[in-house]
């Protein structure tokens, strides 16, 4: 299978490039801006094709050219972004551009990488066919693409697959930064900490999208997590434990709005659980089902 992904070399798509390239028989294409990105995408041993998701006639003729089977998009402003319109020109604009660039081409699959989390659920276990209260801005670019997304599949039968992950976590990106400041004590949980975790180790996320690209239907939502959702100070306490420290301090939410943003605290206190039976229907099943089984393997990974 002839495979583009946008954001390759990001957290999540570096390992998705390992489970494609162990596969077997795929050929491998990464989206690159400029010559800075094509050699990191170069160094992971796969191909690249020049494009940037703001420049739609540049992108078409690009998607025209290398005429792929399917396309993972996995690039995106992340939700520590505090440019609203950045946020929107990139998540969403971005996105539709690449849907049109891409809507003429026969995909067999069009994977697009959401987010279930987005805003405040009561502790609830949310289902796909239940609706999301959208939050944050970051969510809200995430929601509109997953609108026009559908509408293009139930419209023309674009083959659109929705990928909902939870919070994300593993050897690396966000959560290696984590670590070095939870190292050194400049790490709070925010507010009390008494908020339902949905989380998901990035191996099994990477797995997750392999899955789908092979058996995901198109016009379907699903959410990706493990199987034993936790509490977030419960979380970071375990997390604290490997570093030698008994427990995480925390930080009043008006103190993290300052630090960090009120929207990626109001992300992190929100309070949900994600149910992955939907996804165990393709055949999917973690290889953490736990936050501690897959936190072991984190920092075994990044000793």
């Amino acid at each position: 299978m002839k495979i583009l992904i946008t954001g390759a070399t990001g957290f999540l798509g570096q390992r998705i490039v390992y489970l494609l390239k162990k596969e077997g028989g795929n050929e491998i294409y990464a989206l690159a801006r400029n010559q800075k990105s094509a050699k990191n995408i170069e160094k992971m041993g796969i191909k690249v094709v020049y494009g940037d998701l703001g420049e739609p006639v540049v992108l078409k003729k690009s998607l025209e050219e290398l005429s792929p089977n399917a396309i993972l998009h996995l690039a995106a402003e992340i939700a520590t972004q505090r440019n609203t319109k950045l946020l929107w020109q990139v998540n969403h604009e971005g996105t539709k551009n690449l849907y049109e660039a891409a809507k003429g081409l026969g995909l067999k699959r069009f994977l697009f990488a959401s987010t279930v989390v987005v805003g405040e659920a009561g502790g609830e276990l949310l289902s796909e066919e239940k609706p999301l209260n959208v939050e944050t801005e970051y969510g809200k670019t995430k929601q509109a693409s997953e609108a026009m997304l559908l509408k293009a599949y139930q419209t023309e039968s674009f083959p659109a697959v929705i990928l909902r992950p939870s919070h994300i976590y593993g050897p690396g990106g966000w959560f290696a930064d984590l670590i070095k400041d939870m190292k050194i004590g400049l790490f709070r949980i925010p507010g009390s900490g008494k908020n339902y975790w949905d989380v998901v180790h990035v191996d099994d996320v990477a797995a997750a999208f392999v899955k789908a690209l092979h058996s995901g239907k198109a016009g379907e939502i699903y959410h990706i997590a493990d199987d034993t959702p936790v509490l977030m100070e419960d979380f970071f306490n375990e997390a604290g434990s490997y570093l030698g420290k008994r427990k995480i301090g925390h930080a009043p939410i008006f103190l993290a709005n300052l630090l960090r943003g009120k929207d990626p605290v109001r992300a992190a206190t929100r309070s949900a659980r994600s149910s992955n039976t939907k996804l165990k229907g393709l055949g999917w099943k973690p290889e953490y089902p736990d936050y501690r089984s897959g936190l072991k393997h984190t920092f075994q990974s990044m000793a």
